[in-house]
């Protein structure tokens, strides 16, 4: 097992910045043997769910973190756009728990070009977190660069202050003069100090032979092509997923005793980080219940179904009322009568309203309880559809239940969510954009100014469809295909470009539907 663990990397959710997709990355890390891996994406943690999972799936220890963006000036300032790099490792659940408090800080209160949070944040939500003095964009090494050593050490002494024993040195070394001026201040200061040091990479690709695509995502970020001589590029090529015997090389300007201990020490923080996120975890929201069925979602929700039931049935023959207690009787083994509550809430709401509701789409509209209820306007007993086709015992998963609502009154709904709700506890879904077979081709040739007829006729070279990728189209299209050993080298290079950036996130959004309700603030 490698004497070593990567603290630092960037992942596709480092938005037109990072060129390592998860599920390489982790490959990778598995590959050598490391036991550990961190995420540390710029300000935003969008890809620790899917990190996660995937390196628990492959037995490597996951370490959450963020590099945040920091500025000096406090988050309420919006005329400064100076912002430095904070690398942040969640060492247990309240670590996690503020490192979401500051993610949503920083984009709540400190939004300004970047998301941004200060360090008066990081004094009141510290606690849990692993910090390091970060890469060269860290305000520490800018001050060790710009400012006089004394400013610079009351920067360093503030953040040590914050984090105590959880503040480390960070070295790296890409062949970059800077950092070893930097490096020199820091290994003095970390014996000065008793300060550990740790080795990192700043990851932001898998293999070596993977910086030009990232090149390419730079330049998509800047709306530069790839041969103009001003925009903004990485120094060289290491900024990938190192072994422990490449950074031990890296770091080869180091003494042996220092070199050797800042490998190590990357285990530690390893083994002091110990989170364990509940994934899959069925979280309700509360659902205000009538005082006389305080305590009994199940009996409330079988009231209802009945009381409703009168208006919708008529007289309740034994058909329906079978079929409702059928019904009743599996949502309630199942735990999910506060989810047809919540749902029967705001749809009677919405009517109520004025608004214009779906009669029912999808599986939902085999289920008596939600005509009975008035989510659906659809009966199931009339039209003969399975209720085991919505849910069922075999196969346990949440209700899947879809509203349509009228675009002119769905900001009505919305609103008495929040209010019935609490606004903390209520948001919206992100989406993101990504980088498809055809639209990656498309804005790859764009940054190599490969003519757009050319790049429009490449592109439709792969089928349309969903689920289509630069492998299938690969593996069906035989001129595609063909590509790949092009005669002309800017065409190679953009299908090997292609194949690394493809599924990249692009962009966020807004979801046009997706409305999380939370039983707690979010």
């Amino acid at each position: 097992m490698a004497d070593f663990c990567h603290l630092h990397c960037h992942t596709q959710y480092s938005l037109l910045d990072g060129a390592a997709r998860i599920e390489r990355l982790i490959a990778s890390a598995v590959e050598q043997r490391m036991p550990a891996l961190a995420i540390t994406d710029h300000g935003n943690l969008f890809g620790v769910p899917e990190f996660y999972t995937k390196a628990k799936r492959e037995n490597i220890k996951p370490i959450i973190g963020c590099e945040f963006y920091v500025t000096a000036s406090g988050m309420e300032d919006k005329t400064d756009r100076t912002r430095f790099h904070q690398v942040l490792l969640a060492k247990n659940e309240e670590g996690y728990r503020n490192l979401m408090r500051l993610s949503s800080l920083s984009y709540t209160d400190g939004y300004y070009y970047k998301p941004r949070i200060d360090r008066e944040a990081l004094r009141k939500h510290g606690a849990g977190l692993v910090a390091t003095t970060c890469c060269l964009q860290g305000e520490v090494p800018q001050a060790i660069l710009h400012k006089d050593e004394a400013d610079a050490r009351a920067i360093f002494e503030d953040y040590l202050n914050i984090f105590g024993k959880d503040y480390l040195i960070e070295i790296q070394d890409h062949g970059i003069e800077d950092q070893h001026r930097v490096n020199e201040v820091l290994l003095r200061w970390a014996k000065e100090y008793e300060v550990p040091v740790v080795a990192t990479n700043d990851v932001h690709y898998v293999e070596r032979e993977d910086h030009a695509a990232q090149d390419v995502l730079l330049c998509l970020q800047t709306g530069k092509d790839l041969y103009d001589p001003n925009r903004m590029r990485f120094e060289n090529d290491q900024f990938f997923l190192k072994s422990a015997s490449q950074m031990e090389a890296a770091l080869g300007s180091l003494e042996p005793a220092v070199r050797q201990q800042s490998l190590v020490n990357t285990l530690d923080v390893a083994d002091r980080c110990d989170l364990e996120i509940q994934m899959g975890q069925l979280l309700m929201p509360h659902y205000p219940l009538p005082d006389e069925f305080a305590g009994d979602m199940d009996g409330y929700l079988r009231f209802l179904v009945y009381e409703r039931a009168k208006s919708r049935y008529g007289e309740l023959t034994s058909t329906v009322t079978e079929r409702l207690d059928l019904e009743l009787g599996i949502i309630r083994d199942m735990g999910y009568a506060g989810y047809f509550l919540i749902v029967q809430d705001f749809t009677t709401a919405a009517r109520d309203l004025g608004v214009s509701v779906g009669p029912g789409r999808g599986s939902a509209a085999g289920s008596a309880v939600a005509f009975a209820l008035g989510i659906t306007n659809i009966d199931p007993l009339e039209y003969d559809l399975l209720f085991e086709r919505f849910l069922n015992p075999e196969r346990v998963s949440m209700p899947d239940i879809d509203i349509d609502f009228d675009d002119r009154g769905r900001s009505k709904v919305i609103d008495y969510v929040v209010q019935k709700y609490g606004r903390e506890n209520v948001c919206q879904i992100i989406t993101f954009g990504t980088m498809g077979a055809r639209s990656v081709i498309r804005d790859v040739s764009r940054v190599l100014q490969i003519p757009l007829p050319e790049a429009d006729r490449i592109a439709k070279m792969i089928p349309d469809g969903p689920g289509n990728s630069l492998a299938s189209a690969m593996s069906d299209v035989p001129e595609f295909r063909k590509l790949l050993k092009d005669e002309n080298e800017q065409i190679r290079n953009l299908m090997h470009y292609s194949q690394v950036l493809e599924g990249s996130a692009r962009h966020t959004g807004v979801h046009a539907a997706g409305v999380i309700i939370a039983p707690g603030k979010v």
